[in-house]
């Protein structure tokens, strides 16, 4: 998770500096309305790869024992569009948005903060909390859900590798 935040850190830096394309999603929606394709590309020049992040979201999923959100990762040489790797996005994605929430929290917090609270208690939820704890000395967890039970799941799980007070 350490080099992921610091990959972050450097991929923002070079978008921001126009050596990546990252346009805006393109969201498929589909005719009954019951779920969607999500199609997320992205370009590096530095790295010269070029990829696509292809992802469903059926909510309904959940009460069939199957991922809400399910997905692969293709990245391709942009010298000569030869594919290098397809992946699960489910992975990726866990890691990355945690990383992406730890940079900004060690970008835009107060360098004292101690309280860290988590919105929801879903797929995300752990990472982020693992992530948040690698950029800022937390002396505090809250966690919020709309499943108490969930909510107080998660709080177990944290609480067996972190010596922090939770609260639910």
């Amino acid at each position: 998770m350490q080099e992921c935040i610091l990959v972050m850190e450097k991929m923002f830096r070079s978008l921001a500096r126009g050596e990546c394309v990252q346009p805006l999603r393109s969201i498929m929606w589909l005719p009954d309305r019951k779920g969607l394709l999500g199609m997320m590309p992205g370009y590096d020049k530095t790295a010269a790869v070029m990829g696509i992040k292809l992802i469903s979201v059926f909510h309904g999923n959940k009460e069939k024992g199957h991922p809400s959100h399910q997905g692969v990762v293709v990245l391709f040489d942009s010298n000569n569009g030869q594919p290098l790797m397809i992946f699960d996005a489910s992975e990726k994605t866990a890691l990355r948005t945690a990383a992406a929430s730890a940079l900004a929290t060690k970008l835009l917090s107060r360098d004292d903060s101690g309280s860290l609270s988590i919105i929801g208690s879903g797929e995300q939820a752990e990472r982020h909390i693992d992530s948040i704890l690698l950029v800022r000395k937390i002396r505090k967890i809250n966690i919020w859900s709309r499943n108490e039970k969930n909510a107080t799941s998660l709080a177990g799980k944290i609480s067996c590798r972190y010596s922090i007070p939770i609260s639910v």
